[in-house]
């Protein structure tokens, strides 16, 4: 009986004791599986925080570039703004070849129609020494028209110079003209002037500019004509013309001529 009770004890000693490992083994397996994974997956995120340099050195080259260009642009217009007028008077050579239509004089100026053929620019220069600004027609081809504030009206020949700038820089050409300023100072008024049928030069005409800048300057006009045949069969003519301003013009001839003469109607 002793060996049996022996034999109980011992062997519930030893499932006594094979159950205390195995409670023991179990934590330790458990422990190792929790931290495993906690361990491994904080690794991919500290990934990020990288893309910031990559993305601060992509931005500093696209600053850097962006004004070089803008430079390059700038010096390329001016230079090109400095060649083109050069190049516009050499072409040109439509002045060779044009002629004065008609030209108007007066006290107030005096205008050139001029043919040119080809003519689409702006011209400035000088007639006679005076200064001249033409601009083509808008309504009529090859029609340039050039204005001065001098009346020419006493010589048909005159001196032109033409000239791409207002300053004077490139001239086109310079050269005569036929104008027909030397018979009867023409305007474009709404009457337009009525002169005598006899000789006579600009140096017998006599212009009334008051008051000045009349606004109805040449409405209404009349003059007072007589013609008269000296014995030496010279006809002279005294005429004075008036409109709503008042005295317009006169033209004499007869001045301080002595001498038998006659009343006659015009002399031509």
């Amino acid at each position: 009986m002793k060996k049996q009770s022996t034999l109980v004890i011992i062997g519930l000693f030893l499932v006594t004791l094979l159950f205390l490992l195995s409670a023991c083994n179990a934590p330790e397996d458990l422990t190792i599986a929790k931290t495993t994974p906690v361990i491994d997956p904080p690794d991919p995120d500290p990934v990020s925080p990288t893309l910031s340099p990559s993305l601060t050195a992509t931005e500093l080259p696209t600053l850097t570039s962006t004004p070089l260009p803008t430079a390059e642009k700038s010096s390329t217009a001016t230079a090109t703004a400095t060649t083109t007028p050069t190049a516009t008077p050499t072409k040109f050579s439509g002045f060779e070849n044009a002629r004065v239509y008609k030209a108007y004089a007066g006290f107030e100026g005096t205008v050139f129609y001029f043919i040119v053929v080809g003519v689409e620019s702006p011209y400035f220069g000088t007639v006679d020494g005076h200064d001249l600004t033409c601009e083509p027609d808008p309504n009529k081809v090859n029609l340039l028209v050039c204005n001065t504030n001098a009346n020419l009206f006493g010589t048909s020949l005159k001196a032109f110079e033409f000239f791409a700038d207002e300053a004077h820089t490139y001239q086109v050409y310079a050269g005569s003209f036929v104008t027909g300023l030397d018979i009867i100072p023409l305007t474009p008024t709404p009457v337009g002037f009525i002169w005598p049928r006899a000789d006579y030069l600009p140096a017998d005409i006599t212009w009334g500019y008051n008051p000045p800048d009349c606004p109805v300057r040449g409405i209404n006009l009349s003059c007072e004509i007589e013609y008269r045949r000296y014995e030496d069969n010279s006809c002279l003519v005294g005429m004075s013309c008036y409109d709503s301003c008042g005295f317009y013009y006169s033209v004499d001839t007869i001045k301080d001529k002595s001498g038998e003469w006659e009343s006659s109607g015009p002399c031509w």
